[in-house]
């Protein structure tokens, strides 16, 4: 749709593990990822197309973006798996075991779903240190995370963006806000023109924002929205107060050091993908 050939727009083979398990640990492995190479899954994990698009976007964004998969862009980064992996779903004619089920991350699996996008509250993850949480849907719901856990809140924090890319695909009111339905296709490709020309590496959601508004501007230039698709892009990311600070955080939300010898939280040469997790809801 998008004229990319493979991961890295340069027609890179594309490589897959199914059914497996790391050595040492529980067989059958419950989860997959990208491992900077190839896509893994775990027994049953790639019989879901949102799944195997999930893991497939990581490698995309390792590839574009290059967003750190850690606090805000980490959630913008398993944001964007997300949501490309329902555009998939939502887009062909697979209809596993999890039915017709729109906008829910994984239904296909045995385990069934484990992630919204229209709704991400109504999901959970467990953090050891707090617990069962509550998806984020906005800047100020109060399951925004702001802690170190799970990369600093990247799955938590995730439903932010894909609540919005949920109300410019099919509409809605939300947080005082209404948004007139954009469709699949209009949505991914400002979404693509966000990701792959517009964010770097350190980008958080105000500039996630900001890159949506732009690359709405760019795309009424190129024909493939109109004007007033502007307006809708603006409700959308108003509704879930993706320019606004999360209150539930100090302003510096990456810790620093303020006396004695640094600890680094966090870093990223640049020269290797991390390994991205599906990763589980509660356990």
């Amino acid at each position: 749709l998008h004229g990319r050939d493979s991961w890295d727009g340069a027609g890179a083979t594309i490589v897959a593990t199914t059914r497996y398990c790391a050595p040492g640990e529980d067989c059958p492995y419950e989860n997959a990822f990208w491992n900077g190479e190839q896509l893994v899954f775990g027994e049953g994990y790639a019989l879901a197309d949102d799944v195997v698009a999930h893991e497939f976007s990581h490698a995309v964004t390792g590839h574009t973006s290059h967003l750190f998969y850690y606090m805000q862009s980490g959630a913008i980064n398993e944001a964007f798996s997300d949501i490309w992996g329902e555009f998939v779903d939502l887009s062909n004619s697979y209809d596993g075991s999890g039915g017709p089920v729109r906008w829910l991350v994984g239904e296909d699996l045995s385990g069934g779903a484990m992630r919204s996008l229209s709704d991400p509250s109504a999901y959970q993850y467990y953090l050891p240190e707090v617990g069962v949480q509550a998806y984020a849907d906005s800047m100020t719901h109060p399951g925004y995370y702001c802690g170190t856990s799970d990369n600093g809140g990247v799955h938590l924090n995730s439903g932010i963006a894909a609540k919005a890319a949920y109300l410019l695909s099919d509409g809605g009111t939300f947080n005082g806000y209404t948004v007139a339905p954009l469709g699949i296709s209009a949505t991914s490709a400002l979404f693509y023109e966000a990701q792959t020309q517009l964010l770097t590496s350190g980008a958080g959601y105000a500039d996630l924002s900001d890159a949506l508004i732009q690359a709405a501007n760019n795309l009424v230039l190129d024909g493939v929205l109109a004007s007033a698709d502007i307006t809708q892009v603006q409700h959308a990311v108003a509704a879930v107060e993706m320019d606004e600070q999360p209150p539930a955080c100090a302003v510096a939300e990456a810790p620093v050091c303020t006396t004695g010898l640094p600890l680094d939280a966090f870093s990223d040469d640049l020269e290797a993908v991390s390994y991205t997790h599906l990763t589980l809801p509660t356990k």
